[in-house]
C-alpha cells in the first residue's frame, strides 16, 4: 500500500484510510477523508513539506503527516 508522501507530481490518488496516530483526527478534520481524490503539486527543496490538492483546497503536509494517508492511485 502506498501512502500520499510517494505520490509523484502529476498523479491522482484516492485516500483509502488514515492510519491510527495522535493526528488522525486532526487529518480528518482537513478533510482527509476515505474515498477522497489527492494529487501532489509541489515539494520543497528538501521534498519537506509538501502541498496538496484535496479537492479544491491546497493543503501543506509534513511529509510525517502524509506517511498516515495511505491511498490508492487512480491512474
Amino acid at each position: 500500500m502506498r501512502t500520499a508522501d510517494t505520490i509523484q507530481q502529476g498523479e491522482v490518488a484516492i485516500i483509502d484510510k488514515i492510519l491510527p496516530s495522535e493526528l488522525t483526527l486532526n487529518l480528518m478534520e482537513m478533510g482527509f477523508l476515505p474515498g477522497k481524490r489527492i494529487s501532489l503539486l509541489q515539494r520543497a527543496p528538501l521534498k519537506d513539506p509538501m502541498a496538496f490538492r484535496l479537492g479544491n483546497t491546497v493543503i501543506a503536509l509534513r511529509k510525517t503527516e502524509a506517511q498516515l494517508i495511505e491511498v490508492i492511485l487512480e491512474n
